[in-house]
């Protein structure tokens, strides 16, 4: 359940309570009892998800990517504003933003919001965790967190993407940006 990090620490990504760039791996700062089941990286962020599925991220904190309600950098690992009553069966680190599912299952997105990212149908940076507009009848089990768009399976595979649609990185035939989750369209072989 503990982490060790190295690499650039510019903004505290590696979470050991410095900025000092580490050429060897560096144990994560833990808060007291405190272990991670899973953890991802971001472009300067970091985030661990425990056992008991509390959500706690750590860096550069430019437009909400840590959930922690603030937009201060931190050095070490603070925990997310889980919605009321939440807990995260999976989670994913973006580039600017974060993702989490709960065994509702409902997903969750924070941190930077310009393409649509976080899927709750605006462009408005999130601080903290806030619920994707999923389409009715859809529920998601697991969740990607890309550079500028976000993508989620169902229980029954199938997919659904939103944010930038640059490229047609959505998978829904069209370049058109979606701000909330879109169906791929499906292949069929012959």
């Amino acid at each position: 359940g503990s982490a060790y990090f190295l690499g650039h620490n510019g903004e505290g990504e590696l979470g050991d309570g410095t900025t000092t760039d580490r050429l060897t791996p560096v144990a994560v700062a833990m808060p007291a009892g405190l272990t991670f089941s899973s953890v991802g990286v971001g472009r300067a962020h970091t985030c661990g998800l425990t056992p008991g599925g509390a959500a706690y991220c750590w860096g550069y904190n430019s437009r909400g990517r840590l959930g922690d309600g603030t937009t201060t950098d931190r050095l070490t690992p603070t925990a997310v504003v889980m919605p009321a009553g939440a807990t995260f069966t999976s989670m994913s680190v973006g580039w600017d933003h974060a993702c989490g599912v709960t065994p509702a299952p409902v997903a969750y997105c924070w941190g930077r919001n310009a393409w649509g990212t976080v899927g709750d149908g605006t462009t408005t940076n999130r601080l903290a965790p806030v619920a994707v507009l999923m389409p009715s009848g859809v529920t998601f089990t697991r969740i990607a967190a890309g550079w500028s768009h976000t993508c989620a399976l169902t229980p029954v595979g199938a997919a659904y993407c939103w944010g930038s649609n640059d490229g047609g990185r959505l998978g829904d035939g069209t370049t058109t940006d979606r701000l909330t989750p879109v169906a791929v369209v499906q292949f069929v072989s012959r």
